[in-house]
């Protein structure tokens, strides 16, 4: 497996969506690149331009700011919040990124607001983790989601795409689909999604219960990646278009001032000989 990460000051995404840190630049196992540019055009601005396990905080809101972490404070106007938008950032903290063999640190400290770490490891030939730790310097309740951007090797989304889960999943399609919908383990497409299509679930559970666990696995044809983490999951969204179909799980984060919270995600990659 060979994976290379974006510096957070390298100029790549200069966006204030996604956490800057870990922003994957190519993930490769077996010849196969799992995870690369999906959208048609680039920008650094653009609030999406990220690869692979892409996170984003919810947004904190302090007097005439708003905290977004793993970007900064930003400077806040009279509409709510849009995390479609690019904001102007009042500070954009201090970064340090420490390499060693097969683990990258990356590390963001905001002054009087909080101190947060992010550290990508190859555990295996086959197997990454994200681990986080997030010390809270003021009251914090928020969340973290990761939209998973993968592309698995293919730049189009369609019956060959499998979304799995250990579970009967159900949830609320923003309208009805002739395209997608639910198996009963997973998520199945009938068709390939055209240019300019997009569907949205806004919460997966597991039938009769109310949230989901952190655990899920994306396949397209011999390839596989199985995520699992160790937070509960309050909610999970789907989003799919024409090149990209991303599972979303979300993460409650709640501190004390002078409180750390930790969560992991899991990356098992596997070459699979059924679907």
């Amino acid at each position: 497996m060979l994976l290379e990460l974006h510096h957070p000051l390298d100029g790549y995404y200069q966006g204030t969506r996604f956490d800057r840190s870990g922003v994957f630049k190519s993930l490769i196992f077996e010849g196969i690149e799992l995870c690369a540019p999906w959208f048609e055009r680039y920008s650094p601005t653009m609030h999406d331009a990220v690869c692979g396990p892409s996170e984003e905080f919810s947004i904190i809101e302090c007097g005439p700011y708003w905290l977004k972490p793993g970007v900064g404070l930003l400077f806040r106007d009279s509409e709510p919040y849009d995390r479609f938008k690019l904001y102007s950032v009042k500070d954009p903290g201090l970064w340090t990124v420490e390499s060693e063999g097969a683990s990258t640190v990356f590390r963001h400290r905001l002054d009087s607001y909080y101190d947060y770490s992010k550290e990508i490891r190859l555990v295996s030939e086959n197997v990454f983790r994200i681990d986080h730790e997030l010390k809270a310097l003021i009251p914090w309740e928020g969340t973290v989601y990761n939209h998973n951007f993968f592309t698995l090797g293919k730049l189009e989304t369609g019956p060959s795409r499998l979304i799995d889960f250990p579970f009967s999943p159900e949830g609320v399609w923003r309208t009805e689909y002739d395209s997608v919908g639910f198996s009963e383990r997973g998520i199945r497409f009938s068709r390939a999604l055209c240019k300019g299509e997009s569907v949205y679930n806004c919460g997966i559970h597991e039938a009769g219960k109310s949230g989901m666990p952190y655990d899920m696995t994306l396949s397209e044809g011999p390839l596989s990646i199985h995520i699992q983490g160790s937070a509960p999951v309050t909610h999970t969204v789907f989003w799919a278009n024409h090149r990209i179909a991303c599972v979303e799980p979300y993460v409650k984060l709640v501190a004390a001032p002078g409180e750390k919270m930790h969560w992991s995600i899991m990356y098992e990659i596997n070459l699979c000989h059924e679907n």
